[in-house]
């Protein structure tokens, strides 16, 4: 590869950050037509992939010049990998970059809903002040933590609730050692046991078959009373019907999302307007550091693989077969 093949990258969603101006003035940036976004990308040899569109063998087959994919965030759930492969496209991810803005974002949603911020928000928007008519909130400190998931996001959320909030940090991964955990001070159970367990519990795991609906009725019954779920990970983790089932019949205290399934959520969804629920759009990466982050990671990957350099975070390592790098 050579960066003069590079003429056009194409943007599925804007950039919010200066990535873009590492691009040499030679490459034409092209953003999404609204009334047809895969077409307008026809040109481009490289693609800054959001989450709205699924990369699929129809998509590809409209992307005759597509070399490299970079999805900027974590999920690549909506890239078929095999498929990307048959076309010889490698796809990148960028896991790294939002790490410290989505956990900070799953803390703060996790002390707005157990300190009731939400309805206090409600009550001085509706002209009222009535302190003690908001309801009560509860304290954080001592009370444990249940992490499904400890990769990097749920890791650096251990950290800042064990020794920031003093937390017990309990979580399940199967992925992770007892070493690593003990590193961080969290400690490793079986599944059952940090959701029976857990004051929050936290889900940080990949959305796969085998994790959807994770989160269903019956493991919703396994939580503690006036428990309450995080869900900053991806929708399909939670049966959404049951979350309700469970907030509704008050099986636990109230529950923190970012995330839904489908996204965006129907605007007559309870999941919006539920008062024991603090939701915000999928915007927990959305911070000036963490796009700045994600998006030069993205394009570092680009640059890299037209330098014939080999790109980080590869997501298809099966398309090495037909592509290679003479700088590794």
């Amino acid at each position: 590869m050579n960066l003069s093949e590079l003429t056009h990258v194409w943007s599925e969603a804007p950039q919010l950050s200066d990535a873009l101006s590492k691009f040499p003035d030679t490459v034409t940036r092209l953003n999404a037509d609204p009334d047809d976004p895969v077409g307008s990308a026809e040109p481009a040899q490289a693609i800054l992939a959001a989450s709205a569109i699924r990369y699929n063998d129809d998509v590809f087959d409209r992307l005759p010049n597509l070399r490299i994919l970079v999805r900027t965030g974590i999920g690549i759930d909506n890239v078929d990998l095999d498929a990307a492969t048959r076309h010889r496209v490698v796809f990148c991810n960028t896991p790294d970059g939002p790490t410290e803005s989505t956990a900070e974002h799953t803390v703060a949603l996790m002390l707005a809903v157990a300190k009731q911020v939400k309805p206090g928000v409600e009550q001085l928007a509706a002209g009222d002040f009535a302190p003690r008519a908001v309801p009560m909130g509860t304290e954080l400190v001592g009370k444990t933590l249940g992490l499904v998931g400890l990769g990097r996001i749920g890791g650096r959320v251990a950290y800042i609730c064990g020794r920031g909030l003093d937390m017990r940090v309990l979580a399940f991964d199967p992925y992770i050692t007892a070493e690593r955990a003990a590193e961080i001070g969290v400690e490793l159970a079986d599944l059952d046991t940090v959701i029976g367990s857990a004051d929050i519990l936290s889900l940080h795991a990949p959305s796969t078959p085998e994790t959807r609906h994770l989160m269903n009725a019956d493991r919703f019954k396994q939580m503690k009373d006036e428990a309450i779920l995080l869900n900053l990970a991806r929708g399909p983790l939670v049966d959404q019907d049951a979350l309700l089932e469970a907030l509704d019949s008050g099986q636990i205290r109230g529950a923190g999302l970012d995330v839904f399934d489908p996204e965006p959520p129907p605007v007559s969804s309870r999941l919006r307007t539920h008062p024991k629920i603090v939701a915000t759009p999928h915007s927990a990466s959305t911070t000036i550091e963490g796009r700045r982050r994600i998006e030069h990671m993205a394009v570092d990957a680009i640059l890299d693989f037209f330098n014939d350099r080999q790109p980080k975070d590869i997501r298809n390592p099966a398309v090495l077969e037909h592509v290679q790098f003479v700088k590794g």
